[in-house]
């Protein structure tokens, strides 16, 4: 793991730095492929040299037993990620979902047999965590020949940019061309995989995001010493529904997790690295952490903060009363002079870069919390983490699904607050307050008015790197209090049964997660890759916008590039499109590359079209005859009849049969 962080920090360093210092030295293009590739090469071979130089008298015998690699089980988890491959082929072509089901059956098995056999042995626990969430994640982001539609249709668009312009320009006003991991690593994938840049979102960015589960395996496996537990873990982080269909797309945050989860190593269970290098790496994991994402780095901080005052606050007393410390000021989360560079770098990145974009965003998501402190708090209306929690759901099926969720979020609690109530639970003290930071900041996520800004889904998924254990040490605290209930004494050996219960509500859940259950059931479709035959064939109109604010056809892209080749003073014309959760400027900003200010709603509210616009239509209003307006409180779409605005759509100006473009 630390190499393939040192390998992205050392890019991330690299691009960036070419593009401070070439062009005051006459290279004005320092993102062209010559020289991108050029320094990249000089670079590796000079790290080689120093490497051999200092390495050169080292020796160490180690082997590759091939008995082992060409082993059943070794072979049967390779396997997998081609099923992947090669089911979403067959959906793109052949609109066979077969495969891809048949995938998530054999992964279904695999944590099965490890919560109830020893078919895989705990060594290979690592690689099957690898080739599952490689191919869950696959699975999604290889539909199609397009992006899926989420935030990488705009990093799609900021990595054009420089690719297009052999620069960047570090001072355009975007949240997205402030973040290094779109910017920088997009460009010189793309020069050296030598891929349609399409595809280094599909596939490159969601294969290193696949490794992010083995370094949480590494953690929970250091801190709680068991294998089965560990893999199960991290089982539940890896299956719930964000993982594959938002963080697969999120390109940003999921390049950010890298470095996030090699941070929490080195802070929370690495102590036998040399402190020279430990202070070394924590700093460049910091570093490309920031600069890789605003989110995250805003979260970190806040942890940080919470757990220095926690542990000042506090009396130590309690902390040796409830949790496993035998040297009370050694249990520091970091140096203080650590926290001081983090706050201080993470700031000024992000009020200096790109017009302070991100820094004012965050400023705003802060005041609105306080400005509607009383009076939306607790609202669904406007709490996106409420909303998911009480809304109406279509089927019993999907009122199960949700109850699935709820009741794995119950078991984290009783699990997390066993450890702060019964004196006998101890566990590091770092971990069980960083802990309890993420879970208030999911509670928030429900309480407060838009604090779930990057969606209630994707922080979730971010809190189960340190919640993700208390599931099952959940499911051992209910046990335990049934049986205290009961007046039954609780034996170690239950442990070993619990996992195996833990392992079957996992496969239920992950059976639900991807979409499984309902693809089985032909009710309230969820997934783009399994069921999009389905919601073509049966599904109802909340079904097919579902799909087509997720899923780019290939008749818009045709549409999107045609307005953008045929449309003269493009920067003083505006677009009108059914924007949907970004489904319209999805298309057009990402091949249409057109820039988002020129962008403008068209919903069912829209009255009147000014002289030398346009209005796009896409695949979903053309044939489906289904608009898409927004819910911007709760960032998600409003489903309209295009029907309600016919009288705009007056001179056709381009027509592919799918998608249609209107002048006035």
């Amino acid at each position: 793991m630390y190499t393939i962080g040192l390998s992205l920090s050392t890019l991330i360093f690299v691009g960036f730095l070419i593009n401070v210092f070439y062009p005051p030295l006459g290279i004005h293009k320092p993102f062209s492929p010559l020289i991108t590739i050029l320094t990249t090469s000089l670079l590796v071979l000079l790290l080689s040299l120093i490497c051999y130089i200092r390495d050169k008298n080292y020796s160490n015998s180690s082997f590759i037993y091939f008995q082992d690699i060409f082993s059943i089980p070794v072979l049967f988890l390779l396997f997998i990620p081609f099923l992947s491959i090669f089911g979403t082929y067959f959906v793109n072509y052949l609109n066979n979902n077969l495969i891809l089901m048949l995938m998530i059956i054999i992964i279904s098995f695999v944590v099965y047999s490890i919560g109830w056999t020893n078919f895989i042995p705990d060594k290979l626990y690592p690689l099957a965590l690898w080739t599952i969430t490689l191919s869950l994640v696959w699975h999604n982001t290889l539909i199609s020949n397009y992006l899926n539609i989420y935030d990488v249709t705009r990093e799609f668009y900021y990595t054009k940019l420089v690719i297009e312009h052999s620069y960047w320009d570090w001072a355009l006003f975007s949240n997205y061309n402030s973040v290094l991991s779109n910017v920088v690593l997009g460009p010189i994938f793309y020069y050296f995989c030598n891929l349609n840049l399409t595809f280094v979102f599909k596939i490159i960015f969601p294969l290193l995001f696949s490794f992010v589960p083995v370094g949480l395996y590494s953690i929970y496996k250091a801190k709680f010493d068991n294998s089965k537990f560990s893999f199960l873990s991290c089982t539940l982080f890896l299956s719930i529904n964000p993982v594959y269909n938002e963080i697969s797309s999120t390109t940003k945050q999921s390049t950010a997790e890298i470095f996030l989860i090699l941070l929490l190593m080195l802070l929370l269970v690495d102590s036998n690295i040399a402190r020279t290098k430990k202070s070394f790496l924590i700093m460049i994991f910091s570093v490309s952490m920031v600069v890789s994402h605003y989110g995250i780095s805003y979260i970190l901080a806040g942890a940080l903060v919470f757990t220095v005052l926690l542990l000042h606050l506090v009396p130590a007393r309690f902390y040796k009363n409830h949790m496993k410390i035998t040297d009370f000021n050694n249990n520091k989360i970091a140096s203080s002079n650590f926290i001081i560079f983090y706050l201080v770098f993470t700031l000024s990145w992000y009020i200096f870069l790109s017009g302070s974009s991100s820094f004012i965003s965050f400023v705003n998501l802060i005041s609105h919390v306080a400005n509607t402190l009383f009076t939306e708090f607790l609202d669904p209306e406007s709490s996106r983490g409420l909303y998911l929690i009480v809304r109406n759901n279509p089927s019993v099926l999907a009122t199960m699904y949700k109850c699935s969720h709820l009741l794995i979020q119950l078991l984290i609690t009783v699990g997390l607050f066993s450890f702060l109530i019964i004196k006998n639970e101890k566990l590091d003290v770092k971990y069980i307050l960083i802990s309890l930071y993420f879970f208030l900041i999911n509670l928030a996520a429900i309480c407060f008015s838009g604090f779930a800004v990057m969606n209630a889904g994707r922080l979730y998924h971010l809190s189960l790197f340190l919640l993700a254990p208390f599931f099952i040490l959940g499911v051992i605290s209910a046990s335990k209090i049934k049986c205290h209930i009961l007046k039954v004494n609780f034996e170690d050996q239950n442990k070993e049964k619990l996992l195996k219960i833990s392992s079957t509500i996992l496969v239920i859940y992950l059976l639900f997660n991807t979409g499984f259950i309902f693809e089985i059931n032909k009710d309230s479709f969820n997934s783009i890759a399994i069921s999009q035959g389905s919601i073509l064939k049966s599904g109802d109109k909340n079904e097919i916008a579902e799909l087509y604010f997720r899923y780019i056809p290939e008749s818009d892209v045709f549409s999107a590039r045609w307005l953008s080749d045929n449309v003269p003073n493009m920067n003083k014309t505006h677009i009108y499109a059914t924007l949907g959760h970004g489904e319209g400027k999805a298309v057009l900003g990402s091949y249409g590359m057109i820039p988002y200010d020129n962008m403008r709603m068209l919903d069912g509210n829209t009255t009147r079209i000014n002289k030398g616009d346009y209005i796009y239509l896409h695949y979903v209003n053309v044939i489906y005859n289904i608009g898409l307006g927004l819910d911007t409180k709760l960032g998600r779409p409003i489903i309209f009849d295009m029907s309600d605005i016919s009288y705009l759509l007056e001179n056709k100006l381009y027509d592919n049969g799918g998608s249609e473009i209107f002048g006035k």
